[in-house]
């Protein structure tokens, strides 16, 4: 236990200085004096921060009370520091939901490199965002002005058919007979519907068989082909465009590859969120555990030359 006194005011009267003022008036300033003695230590001294170690050592804080009126007056305060408080599990759902909240709470200044790198990373991750979408509709545009030949309303496919797209110079017909009855399937397998012919036959085909319309194998691969061929609507061919296709094939290219780094960077913000609540969990448990318990108590004691009380501030911890 530590005794400090810190000196807030001082102060001294002769008692000789009474005499001459008289008996009731003396009285009577001697109460006001130590009303106010009590009242300054109610506004001031009812709360108490410990710091550090005070360096003063049985200092006086008042001496303003005559030594022959008797105060026995003793408060305790325990501060307690509301960001020590802070719970583990609080700290973790703090800094879960927004990096470096629960380090504030807990007075840590790294908060800061937590929120830093949260911000950094939405900007980022919103302009990686925006470029690959920016450069989609790109493509996607071009795709349809130059490439598609279908001359209805425009629909636009998902993105594995744009892959497609800058894989095959052309598409194939999807009914290379449309006056025949049925589906006339693509035989060239160097075009995508072709090829999708090509390996439906190699599936439902027995070896060395050839089936034709009709037989249930040919029926078959007729169905998958159905499924997995692009019909007039989303049929294209690059041929006499190279320009263009490679143009096209330079902004699907730049398109996968923002949002690649738009998942990237969704991950950094992700992996910022966990560091950020498992780092305030482990500072809150370690703060919980082993923390000084801090307990400062404010006494009214006599003074050692007898000529007043002193207000004395006591530390244990």
């Amino acid at each position: 236990m530590n005794r400090c006194t810190c000196p807030l005011a001082s102060g001294s009267r002769r008692r000789g200085a009474s005499r001459k003022l008289g008996p009731r008036r003396a009285l009577i300033q001697n109460s006001l004096i130590s009303l106010a003695s009590v009242l300054g230590w109610g506004a001031g001294g009812a709360s108490a921060q410990l710091l550090d170690s005070c360096p003063v050592l049985a200092e006086p804080l008042f001496q303003v009370l005559p030594a022959r009126i008797s105060c026995p007056l003793v408060a305790g305060h325990q501060e307690a520091d509301e960001r020590l408080a802070l719970s583990p599990g609080r700290a973790f759902l703090y800094s879960a939901l927004l990096p470096g909240l629960g380090q504030h709470k807990l007075g840590k200044g790294r908060w800061i490199a937590y929120l830093a790198v949260e911000g950094a990373a939405w900007v980022a991750f919103g302009h990686a965002q925006w470029s690959a979408t920016d450069k989609r509709s790109e493509y996607q545009d071009l795709a349809w002005d130059v490439a598609r030949t279908f001359d209805g309303p425009r629909e636009d496919g998902d993105f594995p058919y744009y892959e497609k797209m800058e894989k095959f110079l052309a598409s194939g017909a999807f009914d290379t007979d449309p006056a025949a009855s049925g589906i006339q399937p693509q035989m060239d397998p160097t075009t995508f519907n072709g090829r999708v012919w090509s390996l439906a036959t190699e599936i439902h085909f027995p070896p060395g068989a050839n089936p034709g319309p009709g037989d249930p194998e040919y029926e078959a691969a007729l169905v998958d082909y159905r499924v997995r061929a692009y019909d007039q609507r989303f049929e294209w061919t690059w041929a006499g465009q190279p320009a263009a296709w490679t143009d096209y094939m330079e902004l699907i290219d730049s398109s996968d590859g923002s949002f690649r780094r738009a998942s990237q960077f969704l991950g950094v913000i992700i992996a910022n969120h966990l560091l950020s609540g498992i780092d305030a969990f482990v500072t809150a448990r370690i703060q919980e555990t082993g923390r000084n318990q801090a307990e400062a108590q404010i006494r009214l004691v006599p003074r050692e030359d007898a000529k007043g009380l002193a207000l004395v501030l006591q530390v244990r911890h």
